[in-house]
């Protein structure tokens, strides 16, 4: 039987090209979850902006470079564990997933100095995982505006609805990682007072697919030419950041137990390269189909803003207590779009999300605590952490907090162990335009670190 349909009508709006589709939220989304490294420092919350004593000050604050007094190699591995809960029109949908990835590798060498300290560091970071999986199904009742102009054997051309009543199922799942290969030093100006500075090579790399169906199971659509059985749509989107990054630190001991911190990370320009593609089918009762397929690349430039971190420690032989604030201004992030391109209509799209960047994206300030204490005897630390990260979107309570513990062995006089484990857990809501009523989210992570320091 004969069939011919015209075009596809979502009235949201189903975009071929979905690269064509940066967002705000995409430009943001670079460097929102960036988690630093650094076994002690991620187990004490990230508190580390004053002190930053062992490789990873080469993140936190290159000043604190200058207090390493040997050669020092550092590796590190994370594993996460990914669970989402997702309540979709009352069906409870539960999925778990593992990731586990190198985080870093490096060195740090003290060179000679007739006095004070001269501290490089060198090495491979992670600093930001892209991880994230979601999957619901379940009985969709509310309409998503999804139909076809279909053209019958007679020639008529009508509007079919194929939108409500259905099984949907949707599955989002992204992979990838933020990495920067660093370089860093250190230098102290005076016995108080510490300069570092560390300029990274920025390259990451996220995967993103999404996957969607509905199907007729209660057979209400069996009527030719509206006798639709299935319709589902797959897209991906493979996205690599490149960049330049620079901070610069420096920290200040106000005596023998309190130092403060403090860094400015300056903007960098992420180039975005893009590869995406786009199929669908729609499926009819009698087996017939017909799809709609579409792939492409696109690039653009992200500037990211602005950031300054500032901390207190207060340390002895027994204890230590920290604490730090990390302040950004996500409203001035901002997509580049270079003279040659601004009459580019796809570029204007782009360009009008800085309006929705600066109107609805704010000031935030992240706080960090975190605690350290030897157990005399044992050879052995017991660390303690806490991280409140406010979400960029302005007058949004989609707030986030961490907690973390770890604990430190050395092993010998050349060797250190260290075991973290970080644990957050957030609510998410989400929808879009093939699920309109909406998914709830009970996400929980817990990322396992280990890593190895070894004195040369």
């Amino acid at each position: 039987m004969f069939r011919h349909i015209q075009k596809y009508a979502i009235g949201i709006g189903l975009m071929l090209g979905i690269g064509l589709g940066q967002s705000a939220w995409d430009a943001v989304n670079i460097t929102e979850d960036e988690e630093g490294i650094g076994t002690r420092a991620l187990a004490m919350g990230g508190a580390y902006t004053a002190l930053a004593d062992d490789y990873s000050g080469i993140y936190w604050n290159p000043a604190g470079l200058a207090a390493v007094r040997k050669n020092k190699i550092h590796t590190e591995l994370s594993h996460l564990q990914f669970s989402n809960e997702a309540l979709y029109n009352g069906e409870l949908n539960n999925n778990n997933q593992g990731f586990t990835k190198l985080k870093s590798i490096g060195f740090v060498m003290p060179l000679p100095t007739t006095r004070g300290s001269l501290v490089i560091a060198g090495g491979f970071n992670r600093v930001l995982d892209y991880d994230d999986h979601l999957y619901f199904e379940g009985v969709g009742d509310v309409s998503n505006n999804i139909g076809f102009n279909i053209e019958d054997t007679l020639g008529v051309v009508d509007f079919y609805s194929f939108d409500e009543n259905v099984y949907r199922q949707e599955e989002v799942r992204s992979e990838g990682s933020l990495r920067q290969w660093s370089l860093g030093g250190a230098i102290a100006l005076s016995p108080n007072f510490t300069l570092g500075v560390t300029t990274s090579l920025v390259h990451g790399e996220e995967e993103y697919s999404f996957a969607f169906s509905q199907f007729d199971d209660l057979d209400i659509y069996n009527e030719f030419p509206e006798d639709f059985d299935e319709y589902t749509v797959n897209q991906y989107l493979k996205s690599d950041y490149y960049a330049l990054n620079l901070k610069i630190g420096a920290m200040i001991d106000l005596n023998k137990l309190i130092r403060i911190g403090g860094v400015i990370t300056f903007p960098s320009t992420y180039y975005v390269e893009e590869t995406h593609s786009f199929n669908d089918y729609l499926y009819f009762d009698n087996d017939a189909f017909d799809p709609i397929e579409d792939s492409g690349n696109w690039d653009y430039h992200v500037k990211t803003p602005f950031i300054f971190d500032a901390g207190l420690a207060i340390t002895n032989k027994l204890f230590t207590v920290s604490g730090s604030a990390r302040y950004r201004d996500w409203s001035q992030t901002r997509f580049e779009v270079s003279d040659f391109d601004i009459d580019d209509e796809s570029y204007q799209q782009i360009v009008n999300e800085n309006n929705i960047l600066a109107r609805e994206y704010d000031q935030t300030v992240e706080y960090r605590l975190g605690a350290e204490i030897m157990l005399p005897g044992f050879d052995t630390k017991l660390r303690g952490g806490y991280t409140f990260t406010p979400n960029p979107i302005r007058d949004s309570d989609d707030d986030r907090s961490a907690y973390s513990a770890g604990v430190s062995f050395k092993v010998d006089n050349d060797i250190n162990l260290d075991i973290s484990l970080i644990r957050k857990d957030w609510t998410r809501n989400s929808w879009d335009s093939y699920t309109p009523e909406g998914v709830t989210e009970d996400i929980s992570t817990n990322k396992v670190l280990i890593g190895i320091s070894y004195n040369l």
